[in-house]
């Protein structure tokens, strides 16, 4: 699944993207979980009877720890283009390190700004890899993303905070004047785009009349990372590959 020319853009532009690696009825099933756990969020909110958190939970942009809400998901996150993954770029031990489902609903997703994964959390050690999963189309009109290709060699880069508003999701915005080398990755349903966590990247809002963006997230480190700010064990921590070989 991942070849030689993969390898290589990926070190060396910091991205690849692969072909459709996951079968029609795994996607299914993942898209269903994704929808219900964002329909949830939306009955939750109508729960409370504000018109605010009603249109934030439509609007919201993802659910993290999803394995541990999903049997579904707890077993997708050790899919074996993930394992080959790991095995190519972090070695024979990994684990899952985080984990989030993120769904752009047609008129209501928003943009999430330019940032590196690692902007948010700096390890010890410091790179992992995000595989950023189509589990439905993603293009350039439902809100798909872009990648700013020879970023990951910048080291992490100052973030400063993002108030979120009608257009953007919120949270940390990367610092820095040129995104002109940027490229979208636009992806039929089953594939891959597998990245850096230094790698800069951020999504556009969803302007399809009816097309939901359906994107999961697992990013993988090896295991026993630690968050540099505290000292401290971080993360999912779960671990999916031992000497190789597949942890069940």
């Amino acid at each position: 699944m991942i070849n030689e020319k993969d390898k290589t853009q990926f070190y060396e532009l910091g991205y690849f993207v692969t072909d459709v690696v996951l079968e029609p009825n795994r996607l299914q099933s993942m898209a269903d979980e994704m929808d219900r756990l964002y329909r949830e969020g939306v009955e939750e909110a109508k729960a409370t009877g504000d018109p605010e958190a009603i249109l934030a939970a439509e609007g919201r942009r993802a659910y993290g720890q999803v394995h541990n809400r999903s049997q579904i998901a707890a077993e997708f996150v050790r899919s074996e283009i993930y394992l080959e993954a790991c095995r190519v770029f972090i070695g024979p031990d990994a684990d899952l390190y985080w984990n989030q489902a993120a769904t752009k609903p047609p008129k209501l997703g928003k943009t999430f700004s330019w940032h590196q994964d690692s902007g948010y959390t700096e390890t010890i050690p410091l790179a992992y890899i995000t595989c950023w999963t189509a589990i439905s189309d993603s293009n350039l009109e439902n809100g798909g993303i872009w990648v700013l290709p020879k970023s990951h060699t910048w080291g992490v880069l100052e973030h400063e905070n993002e108030e979120p508003n009608r257009q953007v999701y919120g949270g940390l915005r990367a610092k820095f004047s040129d995104d002109s080398g940027a490229v979208p990755v636009e992806m039929k349903a089953g594939q891959v785009a597998i990245f850096s966590s230094l790698t800069l990247h951020m999504s556009g809002p969803n302007t399809s009349r009816n097309s939901v963006r359906r994107g999961y997230v697992p990013q993988y480190h090896v295991p026993g990372v630690i968050l540099k700010r505290t000292g401290k064990p971080v993360g999912d921590q779960l671990p999916v590959l031992r000497n190789g070989r597949r942890v069940n």
